[in-house]
This record gives structure tokens, sequence and C-alpha cells, in this order.
């Protein structure tokens, strides 16, 4: 006798939708989406069908739904390293002070009088301006 396939999230992006299934499926649950192909060639369609629906075998609701409990309390779908996120902190952190003077009174963005500041590429660096001596440098 087939399993029977119980619906347990909607989802109005199919992307969304294949983080989710791929989360589950990492965690030993079979998984299967319901309307991603109508969804991925008419995303406007999505309403009308009812969204993406991500199913799992009978046996495995409870634990699935867990899982997605969890997922959604905690709001992150992918892991970041502690290490990274470090490295990025104590580069603003470095940043955040004016190199001529000490000041904290600066800007960040494209501050350039070059005549092709509007190319993306000829702003690439991060552009730091401050407003108490008008020192401008790069940090890269």
């Amino acid at each position: 006798m087939a399993e029977r396939l119980i619906t347990i999230a909607t989802f109005n992006e199919l992307t969304e939708a294949h983080i989710i299934k791929g989360r589950l499926e990492a965690e030993g649950i079979l998984c299967f989406l319901g309307d991603e192909h109508i969804v991925g060639v008419q995303p406007f369609y999505s309403v009308a069908v009812g969204g993406v629906k991500l199913k799992v075998p009978e046996q495995d609701v409870e634990e699935a739904r867990a899982i997605l409990t969890h997922i959604k309390e905690s709001n992150n779908l992918f892991v970041v390293e502690d290490s990274e996120e470090e490295e990025t902190q104590e580069e603003s952190v470095q940043a955040k002070k004016c190199l001529n003077c000490g000041s904290d009174n600066i800007s960040e963005g494209k501050h350039s009088n070059s005549l092709f500041s509007f190319l993306p590429f000829a702003n690439s660096k991060n552009k730091y301006k401050c407003f108490n001596c008008g020192f401008q440098w790069k940090q890269e």
C-alpha cells in the first residue's frame, strides 16, 4: 500500500520551499514539493494554486513539524561561521575612525571626484570621508 503524504507547510516562494526541503532532507526526512513546477514557470500562479506544498510521509509529520518550528524560532536558514563575522566586525571597527585625525565623524560610500565614478567598477573599494578634516581614504 502506498504511503500517504501530508502537507506540512506551503510557500509562495519556490526558493524558500527548496531551502526548507533541503533542511528536512538533511535530517533524514523524505520530502516532496507539490505544485513546484507551475510556480516555477509562472510565479504569479502561486496564490491561485495555494503555493508550493511541502509534503512528507505520514509517519514523519511530527518530526518534520518540530524541525520547522525550530527553524522558525531560530529564524536562521543558514549557518554562518563565527570567524567570518568576527573578521567583518573588526574591519568595520577599524574603518570607523579617521586615519588622519582620529575622528569618528565619518561616512562610508562613494566619494570620488572622478569623471567615471558612476561606473560600478570605478568604486569597487570601501571609501570613507572624514567630515572634520575632509580626509578621504580607501579600506580594503
